[in-house]
């Protein structure tokens, strides 16, 4: 194992139900021995800590050996050459979007490989220390119950439902013999929701909604994973965003949108988007407005990266995602 686990990450896996038919009850004491602790705080590693954890929740950290006197329910664990830190957050992932081979292979799957390569993906996010996720775009609330009933090891996570596109924009991933969007497995199982005028936005988000969103994601700008929305293409009008963002407002939550442009950017703060998603391109006055707003930026700066040419997806000779790649980072 990694020398470097988040707390809860070492604490989780002691909760793992055994069967999913039998009771299992978590020990209600855990005590972490010589361990390393980063408070996140500073850039200080204590180092050679005690820590104890009561009912899941860190009771105490002392420099001194802690000693307990219950006998039952109780679990210690030596520590030494490891390092408990807080749970890290991921803020923009799409665990059923995780199948290898991309959006075509998406749509040659079956519902039920989707469902468990997302539970998978679920999983090593975990094991990496992330114990928080928000999932931009591509499931409801099933795979969140699933893990917050003990029934699988995974993060917390916060779903946006599907995301919502414009014909021909991002999010439109439909083949060409695909002319029904309903013969796609992106929109049939509720990863993608193609919607055309504030009506069927506003119908969109209503849905996602019902099916457990605690935010919602709105493609706003073209992207690389698509063929059909040109990188740097406006998407959506004002109306239509703003419907999103109503919606959202009528359920104390809020829209994030797939953006790149800094003039796009501008459009969607302005319309009362609360997140921004990618925005590379973000000059320092829309930075500012951004401040002004209150809103938020979650820039997944691993697209800068020269790494990712090494993606079976971005990173294949010819294809239209290495094209609009290499576009991204000659900018």
């Amino acid at each position: 194992m990694n020398s470097i686990v988040a707390a809860v990450l070492a604490i989780s896996a002691l909760f793992a139900p055994l069967v999913a038919a039998q009771e299992y009850t978590a020990p209600k004491l855990v005590l972490f021995n010589n361990v390393n602790v980063f408070d996140g705080t500073t850039d200080k590693l204590h180092q050679n800590m005690h820590v104890l954890v009561k009912n899941n929740l860190i009771e105490t950290v002392s420099k001194e050996a802690l000693s307990i006197t219950q006998s039952t329910n109780v679990s210690q664990i030596d520590g030494k050459g490891m390092t408990l830190m807080p749970g890290l957050i991921d803020n923009h992932t799409h665990f059923n979007l995780a199948l290898p081979g991309g959006l075509t292979a998406i749509e040659a799957a079956r519902w039920d490989q989707i469902a468990s390569t997302a539970s998978a993906a679920a999983q090593e996010w975990l094991m990496d220390g992330f114990t928080t996720v928000r999932d931009m775009g591509g499931m409801g609330d099933g795979l969140k119950k699933t893990i917050d009933a003990g029934l699988l090891l995974g993060p917390r996570i916060y779903p946006s439902g599907a995301y919502i596109s414009q014909t021909s924009g991002h999010g439109d991933i439909l083949l060409g013999s695909q002319r029904d969007p309903q013969t796609s497995n992106m929109v049939r199982l509720g990863i993608s929701i193609l919607a055309d005028g504030p009506d069927a936005v506003r119908a969109a988000a209503r849905k996602n909604i019902a099916e457990g969103a605690t935010q919602l994601k709105v493609m706003m700008g073209g992207g690389i994973s698509s063929e059909k929305g040109p990188l740097f293409a406006a998407q959506y009008t004002d109306s239509e965003i703003i419907a999103a963002v109503e919606e959202a407002a009528s359920r104390q939550t809020y829209v994030a949108v797939h953006v790149y442009h800094t003039d796009h950017i501008k459009r969607a703060l302005n319309l009362g988007v609360m997140s921004i998603e990618h925005g590379q391109f973000i000059d320092e006055p829309t930075a500012r407005l951004l401040k002004e707003k209150g809103a938020f930026i979650s820039p997944y700066i691993g697209a800068f990266s020269e790494a990712v040419f090494q993606h079976p997806v971005y990173g294949k000779k010819g294809s239209p995602q290495r094209q609009k790649m290499e576009e991204l980072l000659s900018c």
